[in-house]
């Protein structure tokens, strides 16, 4: 019984995320590569934001592609033009323009049993006993995402992507973890397209 109790609660704080896509490429940027991209997550609180942009940076390096994020090269505490913000591309060599909006999610929590705990001692004729009891919940998220890759060369749109991520447990439903599903996604979506090796 032990050895089920354990399994189970294995089972609910581990797992993973998993991220879901519809991906379309723009046929005239199909194959193009990319050397160095801007990433931009206007709607993102601060945390998530670092979580994504610094998976995703990772995953481009690994791919001998440069990053670079919105907020370093236009930092957020400023108001931009349209022309400040494509002077600040050209100024960085920025090739590609990658734009992850966040879109709705939910989350839930579910009563799924409490473990009980118990002792007891005895001295002579009179027993002590002590008992707790724990509540165990399992969570799930579920968040969606609208993606655009635009070309910095010609000023279109080389390919959009909606996305979905979701998971259920206690320790996978974090945002390290979110982040990490997305950045893995994006790229993997991104070498399918050909637009990173």
């Amino acid at each position: 019984m032990k050895l089920i109790a354990l399994v189970l609660f294995a089972l609910i704080m581990t797992g993973c995320a998993t991220t879901n896509t519809e991906t379309h490429v723009d046929p005239d940027h199909q194959g193009k590569s990319y050397s160095k991209i801007m990433i931009d997550m206007p709607n993102a609180d601060f945390e998530f934001r670092k979580l994504v942009t610094d998976e995703l940076c990772k995953g481009l390096s690994e791919k001998a592609v440069s990053c670079a994020t919105r907020d370093e090269l236009l930092p957020p505490t400023r108001e931009y033009t349209e022309a400040q913000i494509f002077q600040a591309i050209e100024d960085h060599e920025i090739d590609g323009w990658l734009v992850v909006g966040i879109g709705e999610g939910e989350s839930d929590s579910q009563y799924i049993g409490s473990q009980q705990f118990g002792s007891a001692t005895v001295y002579g004729n009179t027993v002590y006993g002590r008992s707790s009891s724990i509540p165990m919940r399992s969570f799930s998220r579920q968040q969606g995402y609208s993606l655009r890759l635009f070309d910095m060369d010609t000023k279109g749109t080389a390919f959009v992507m909606d996305a979905s991520t979701s998971a259920s447990g206690m320790a996978n439903v974090t945002n390290p973890v979110f982040a990490r599903s997305l950045a893995r996604t994006i790229i993997d979506e991104m070498s399918t397209a050909g637009f990173i090796e």
